[in-house]
C-alpha cells in the first residue's frame, strides 16, 4: 500500500505523478495574521481528511472550503501586508475590474 502511488493524481508543482496519499495531523488550516487577529482567530478545517505529497520535490497540499476561507478572512483578517487578498475577499477587486472593463 504504502509504495503505490494515487491514480489519477499529479504534482501541483512538478506535474510528477509518483504521488502518495497520506494525512496533516491538525486537520487546520490558520491563515496568516498580526498578532491580535491570530489570538482571537479561529482555523479554516481542512476538507478532504487525506493530504498528498509529491515524491519528487515534496510539495504537500490538501484544501479547504473557499466559501468558509473567505468567511474566516472577513472575520478575522490577514496580515497586514495582505492588503490586495483581502480586497478580493471583499469583492472590491472585482469592482475594480470592472470599472477597468468599462474604461476600455
Amino acid at each position: 500500500m504504502f509504495n503505490q502511488t494515487v491514480r489519477g493524481m499529479y504534482c501541483l508543482r512538478c506535474s510528477s505523478r509518483k504521488v502518495v496519499r497520506g494525512n496533516f495531523e491538525a486537520q487546520r488550516f490558520y491563515p496568516l495574521r498580526g498578532m491580535l487577529r491570530s489570538i482571537l482567530g479561529k482555523p479554516v478545517f481542512l476538507q478532504n481528511a487525506h493530504s498528498h505529497a509529491c515524491m519528487d520535490c515534496g510539495l504537500a497540499w490538501n484544501e479547504v472550503d473557499a466559501t468558509e476561507l473567505r468567511k474566516n478572512l472577513r472575520a478575522y483578517g490577514l496580515a497586514p501586508h495582505s492588503t490586495g487578498v483581502m480586497n478580493a475577499v471583499n469583492g472590491q477587486e472585482a469592482q475594480k475590474n470592472q470599472k477597468l472593463d468599462i474604461s476600455l
